[in-house]
């Protein structure tokens, strides 16, 4: 008790030279906390993105495989032209083999986008704007006949191969005349390419939610007299099996914003209908194109052992597991640099604050050489005035501690939104982690500054220091 009293006057008898410890301690210790915060906080961001993002994987054609084991084929036709066939054939995989393979430990998520052509007696086409000179062929209604002639074929094995087989040949006979539009079923519409990247924004109601509801384009419900809460009736494009009508609930409208080029080259279909995945695939339709699949992996780290379970679960050996990370490194890129520059000043300002500190106290400890010499020869142990210097400089890195974390609440929230623009949602305030790092620094600088101080000074017998002062 006796040590810290004295550490206490002490401090006031030399409050000039404490004064600067002080405010180069509080200086230092306020630095190293709002930096430190904003790297811990740059990790959080990264940590909560990528845990948002996760990996997007695709199924693909490894048309390079398919080269090597099928090389192309070379027939010089009677006309003298050259003619490049490639005989192989593969099936992709149908529902049932997509939701197989999203069953997996590695799957966040997985997102099924399909589509099939709708009929309606209620409802009015839409003419679509499409690329200047296309048009949308219909062949429903088309007999084999007349399908042969389209095709300029003679033969129905020619028109199998040119429809891509005799199923699709069936299905083709089989198709209604005059389809109203597209019913496109989606697992997560808002994040759909077209509606992510805002080249469709919903204008009014809401998105899908629950089953048997759709969006409609605000061309097709001004050609059809429809808003939020009307119904509209259709059935699937088969004239033999889809027989009766699915009612859906119209709960909001979208409005198309492809910019020019885009609209240009691939055109806008206004008989789109965004509905949900499960909505499409419980209406009965046949016909229905699963058109993409996309599965959320949990991290990269994840896409050798998924790639491995889709194989063992009989992948096609012609389809190759794609993922992107581009997006993820592009939007964290910013992140990690900011944090790895605040890890760098974190650092910088440690040391050099641990460097001020020493100084300083050196030349405190030797303005104090006599009275070190003084309490020396009345028999003082060293142990005890090392632990007294300590002790005044614990108080003054405490105070130090106490003033730079009150600061640190103030600062690190203006200057974390400013720097991290909140990408991942992470509440800004100052990490308790922050705040131990501080104690901590605060505490390792008061030992070793007063500490090394009083070790050079000690060196020294008391009858020496008191000779040299005389």
């Amino acid at each position: 008790m006796y040590i810290l009293k004295n550490a206490l006057k002490n401090l006031i008898r030399n409050k000039g030279r404490n004064a600067a410890i002080l405010i180069i301690a509080t200086l230092t210790l306020t630095v190293v906390t709002v930096s430190f915060s904003i790297q811990t906080l740059s990790s959080l961001a990264i940590s909560h993105y990528k845990d948002s993002f996760g990996v997007q994987a695709t199924l693909e054609t490894n048309w390079e495989k398919i080269d090597k084991e099928h090389p192309p084929e070379q027939t010089v036709n009677e006309d003298g032209s050259i003619t490049m066939e490639q005989n192989f054939g593969f099936i992709m995989p149908d529902a049932e083999e997509y939701a197989n393979y999203a069953d997996s430990q590695y799957v966040k998520q997985a997102l099924y986008q399909a589509s099939c052509a709708i009929y309606s007696d209620s409802l009015k086409q839409v003419d679509d704007n499409l690329q200047q000179g296309e048009e949308i062929i219909d062949l429903g209604d088309m007999t084999k006949d007349e399908l042969m002639k389209f095709y300029m074929v003679s033969t129905d094995e020619e028109l199998a191969e040119i429809l891509g087989g005799r199923e699709e040949l069936e299905k083709v006979i089989d198709t209604k005349a005059n389809s109203v539009g597209s019913l496109i079923g989606f697992t997560d519409l808002p994040l759909l390419n077209e509606f992510a990247a805002q080249q469709r924004k919903l204008e009014q109601g809401i998105f899908p939610q629950n089953l048997n509801e759709c969006i409609v384009s605000n061309v097709f419900a001004e050609k059809n007299d429809l808003k939020p809460g009307d119904t509209i009736s259709v059935s699937g494009p088969s004239k033999s099996l889809d027989k009766k009508e699915v009612t859906l609930t119209v709960v909001g409208i979208y409005g198309d914003y492809f910019n020019e080029a885009t609209a240009a080259t691939f055109g806008t279909s206004y008989g789109d209908i965004f509905t949900t995945y499960d909505t499409l695939m419980n209406t009965g339709f046949h016909y229905i194109d699963l058109t993409d699949a996309v599965f959320i992996l949990k991290d990269a780290d994840s896409v050798g052992a998924f790639e491995q379970e889709l194989r063992a679960k009989g992948l096609n050996k012609y389809l190759s597991l794609v993922c992107s990370t581009e997006e993820y490194e592009n939007n964290t890129k910013p992140l990690k640099n900011l944090s790895h520059i605040a890890e760098i000043f974190t650092i910088l300002a440690s040391t050099i604050g641990t460097a001020v500190l020493l100084f300083i106290s050196f030349i405190n400890v030797r303005e104090r050489k006599y009275e070190i010499g003084v309490l020396r020869s009345m028999g003082m142990k060293k142990s005890n005035i090392a632990k007294g210097m300590i002790c005044e400089l614990l108080v003054m890195m405490l105070a130090a501690f106490a003033v730079s974390v009150l600061i640190g609440f103030v600062l690190v929230k203006p200057v974390a939104s400013t720097l991290l623009d909140d990408p991942a949602n992470v509440t800004i305030s100052l990490p308790a982690i922050s705040i131990a790092f501080s104690a901590g620094l605060a505490f390792a600088l008061s030992i070793v500054s007063s500490s090394c101080a009083v070790l050079v000074v000690m060196r020294h017998e008391p009858m020496k220091i008191l000779s040299e002062r005389n």
